[in-house]
């Protein structure tokens, strides 16, 4: 799934138990498609970081999403930052893989997944909410912080890492 590239980089574990409706909506992506997200913790020059509210999450993410079938790791990263904040980034050199697994509660199936969270930078202003996003609904906001959140998604598991440097 990942080349040699990722050999040495940070690995965590993680297990996401699914509706059935939910993980259904999941399983063309991580069964016949590319079953890999990448995503960046993106750091203007002033050390902020750009974070995006999106319609699946209660809190803020990282921007990131799907890897597009041939679509290299930094190019998905650095398409989904430009799409989520309207930045264009530099991408550098990965944060962390979470190996995961998602689960259906409804059958108990499953597949193996993989989510890449880059270092990045970018300057400028991030763009309002409603032009960003491949859907009208899919970014509710966009902004930078001084500070990471007490709401971060997946925060237990991630801001050991994108709090570095």
């Amino acid at each position: 799934m990942l080349d040699d590239e990722f050999t040495d980089v940070a690995r965590e574990e993680q297990t996401l138990h699914l509706s059935g409706t939910a993980f259904e909506s999941f399983r063309e992506w991580g069964v016949d498609g590319t079953a890999l997200t990448a995503a960046a913790r993106v750091r203007d020059s002033d050390g902020r970081i750009a974070l995006v509210k999106n319609r699946w999450a209660d809190g803020w993410v990282l921007p990131g999403g799907a890897v597009e079938p041939g679509e290299r790791l930094r190019d998905a990263a650095r398409r989904e930052i430009r799409e989520e904040t309207g930045l264009r980034a530099t991408i550098r050199d990965p944060l962390v893989v979470l190996e995961q697994t998602y689960r259906s509660s409804a059958t108990g199936d499953s597949f193996r997944a993989a989510y890449v969270v880059f270092a990045a930078t970018a300057d400028g202003p991030i763009a309002d909410a409603e032009s960003l996003g491949v859907s009208p609904d899919e970014i509710r906001a966009a902004r930078w912080f001084d500070a990471l959140p007490d709401n971060l998604h997946d925060g237990e598991v991630l801001r050991p890492y994108v709090t570095r440097p």
